[in-house]
């Protein structure tokens, strides 16, 4: 699995892919904050959306992430993370479910309830641990790709991730690219296809 990160312990702001294994050791023997403050620049954001899709309010999601993050670095300092037995969204989404929950439960019942009208309250909506997955997933997904995207800016030609990005991604229409980047059609599809082939292969060793 890999990160987009600020490379430490160098004057230079070049970013740069960082294993997590190497961001995992670092949180076991960093003496500063760096390797925690980098950790949770990636995760604390897909926790804190995760916990907006399921009702928490901007400052209850801001606690909810904060509370996680600091359960999960507990029990890893404590040595119970194990990434042999499962990938690290997968922890994460545990401790942010069960987070979540509780604040939920501490709160009124007349604010758990999400339609008056029929009585649906919110331990009827998320009583679906694979509901609750693929909400989670999507987050986790969206923010891999975003990563990738950031990389893969880096790696390419302005040009040709240009031409990438508002074929593929906005949907402009080849002629429309041709014009805009000065390119032909055959350079167009040769860009996405670069660009896509290193998203797959970016995609895949970060998961």
């Amino acid at each position: 699995m890999l990160f987009a990160g600020n490379k430490r312990h160098r004057s230079s702001k070049v970013t740069q892919w960082v294993t997590t294994t190497q961001l995992l050791d670092e949180l076991k023997t960093a003496h500063d904050e760096s390797a925690w403050t980098e950790f949770c620049s990636h995760f604390q954001p897909v926790i804190i959306r995760f916990a907006r899709k399921l009702g928490l309010s901007s400052v209850e999601a801001e606690d909810a992430a904060q509370e996680t993050m600091a359960t999960f670095f507990k029990a890893f300092r404590a040595g119970k993370y194990d990434p042999g037995k499962g990938r690290l969204s997968n922890w994460l989404f545990g401790i942010a479910k069960r987070v979540i929950l509780n604040l939920r439960g501490r709160q009124p019942l007349e604010q758990l309830i999400a339609d008056k009208a029929t009585g649906t309250s919110f331990w009827d909506m998320v009583q679906d641990d694979r509901t609750l997955g693929r909400t989670w997933e999507l987050e986790w997904q969206q923010m891999v790709m975003k990563r990738c995207l950031e990389q893969v800016r880096r790696e390419f030609d302005a040009k040709v991730f240009g031409a990438f990005r508002h074929y593929a991604i906005d949907q402009f229409t080849v002629k429309e690219v041709c014009q805009r980047f000065d390119m032909s059609p055959n350079a167009v599809y040769i860009a996405k296809s670069r660009v896509l082939s290193r998203l797959r292969e970016l995609r895949q060793r970060f998961e």
